[in-house]
């Protein structure tokens, strides 16, 4: 089949083919696709890697209930369950975003994916509290990387017009998993043990990393930035074509701007310092604050909320019961994400659901423990706006922010960032728990939230509706 045409009637075939390939040719060419099959493959693939990984996060709460119930382990015990689960999201976090600007998004996702499953495997043996509190450590540096590995590389596979709404697809293929992970702990910790959800999860993910292993492609705007052309335009030609032997025709791209814009191609030194960088630094603050904001409240939901209900007097199979039903309100949140992620700005809807939150994980935290509806309801509230931000914030914003070259770091710097606030809040959830109660928790929390949203409000850059490339030139290092 013959190549599609382009403008720029007046170049040679050579330098037709030389600009197609270069890095800006292979983006423009990515970006001319139509949302389609070829896109929907790449999005399950690293969906399965998030839900798989999700899994393994929201089955926490639920497990910590039961441990510290049975005696097995105490409110401090957790607290650093938690914290070091956080310090491990964080090194892997970092690890992987160099491994993926350095070797490849797919490798670093498949290296991730398979430490994760192997170290989840292995905790389920751990004989004593503090020995899982060391594997899971371990599990979390695999978690770590995959999925700012995933949410920070789709973004390169996708067209700007449709870019939110596939991050937030993704964002709802992982999170399923929060009310699912609980109504495991229902089912299945009370029957055969919390070791059983970590064997599942970890024979789950290895299939996950098989099907990743024989079907992902790497990613052509992270070959053509290596210089790897060749490469990057066989994958981009075979997704071309399987647009063309569907009958749909693809837009022409103006062989003149690509010509000018190639030669204007500056090179650039990829490194850590250039998250740093003069027209980068904001860029880095905003989205770190946001995903600090996000990681502060998904955790003090999700390993929190069982462990709040049974220190105020609640039986643990109630406890988790209730926390499924508010755990619906994630994948309902990330849904209406999918229907308005690119029809209103990135960076004014961080902001709203940041205050909106505040507000009504407040209001949750004084709801009397007999009123069971209320705690329900206001609690479904509270995870669909919560999942709404998150996904927004860890999937949308993050994957558009940092240029190609340093993306997988941006997104890991951000992640660990965020991860922080894993590492910080469980001690501080622990002593404002057990000496004023869950209202000083989330008094506190709300706090935080509105000094990050006023953050996020000054260094957030709009990236709504704009090209990668685009995105790029108003952000990054001159």
């Amino acid at each position: 089949m013959d190549t599609p045409s382009y403008h720029g009637e007046r170049l040679s075939s050579t330098e037709k083919q030389a600009i197609r390939i270069s890095y800006p040719g292979i983006a423009a060419r990515l970006d001319r696709l139509p949302s389609g099959t070829w896109h929907r493959k790449v999005m399950f693939l690293f969906g399965g890697v998030v839900f798989c990984d999700c899994l393994d996060m929201y089955v926490g709460g639920g497990i910590l209930a039961q441990l510290l119930q049975n005696g097995w382990s105490t409110v401090d015990l957790n607290a650093v369950f938690a914290s070091i689960t956080m310090i491990g999201y964080l090194l892997g976090a970092l690890f992987a975003g160099y491994l993926g600007d350095r070797f490849g998004r797919r490798k670093s996702l498949l290296f991730s994916t398979m430490l994760f499953s192997v170290m989840t495997f292995l905790a389920a043996f751990a004989p004593t509290m503090e020995t899982l509190i060391v594997m899971r450590g371990l599990m979390g540096v695999g978690l770590g990387g995959a999925l700012p590995g995933s949410y920070g590389a789709l973004s390169e596979y996708t067209p700007p017009l449709v870019r939110g709404r596939y991050a937030s697809w993704l964002g709802l293929i992982g999170n399923f998993s929060p009310p699912l992970g609980a109504l495991l702990t229902v089912l299945v910790i009370p029957i055969f043990g919390w070791q059983a959800i970590f064997i599942g999860i970890s024979l789950i993910s290895l299939l996950a990393w098989l099907i990743l292993w024989r079907y992902l492609p790497e990613s052509p705007r992270w070959l053509a930035s290596k210089g790897r052309c060749a490469e990057a335009n066989e994958i981009v030609l075979s997704a071309e074509r399987s647009f063309l032997q569907q009958g749909i025709e693809l837009p022409e791209i103006d062989y003149a701007a690509l010509l000018k814009t190639t030669q204007q191609e500056p090179t650039k030194k990829a490194n850590w310092l250039s998250l740093f960088s003069k027209r980068m630094v904001k860029q880095t603050i905003a989205i770190s604050a946001a995903l600090f904001a996000m990681n502060l409240m998904v955790y003090t939901i999700t390993n929190w909320t069982p462990t709040i209900f049974v220190l105020r007097g609640m039986d643990t199979t109630m406890s988790i019961g209730i926390t499924v039903v508010m755990l619906l309100g994630a994948p309902f949140g990330i849904f209406l994400l999918s229907i308005f992620a690119d029809k209103h700005d990135r960076k004014k809807g961080l902001i709203i659901c940041l205050f909106l939150l505040a507000i009504f994980a407040y209001v949750w935290s004084l709801i009397p423990m007999d009123n069971i509806f209320a705690l329900m309801s206001v609690g479904f509230i509270v995870c669909a706006i919560l999942y709404y931000y998150a996904i927004l914030a860890c999937s949308v914003y993050l994957g558009e922010g940092f240029p190609t070259e340093i993306r997988l770091r941006g997104s890991g710097f951000a992640h660990a960032i965020g991860r922080l606030a894993g590492i910080i809040s469980p001690y501080a959830i622990a002593f404002l728990l057990q000496s004023y109660g869950a209202p000083a928790v989330f008094l506190t929390n709300g706090t935080v939230l509105i000094v990050l949203a006023i953050i996020i409000g000054f260094c957030g850059e709009e990236t709504r509706g704009k090209s990668l490339e685009e995105i790029n030139a108003s952000t990054s290092s001159e």
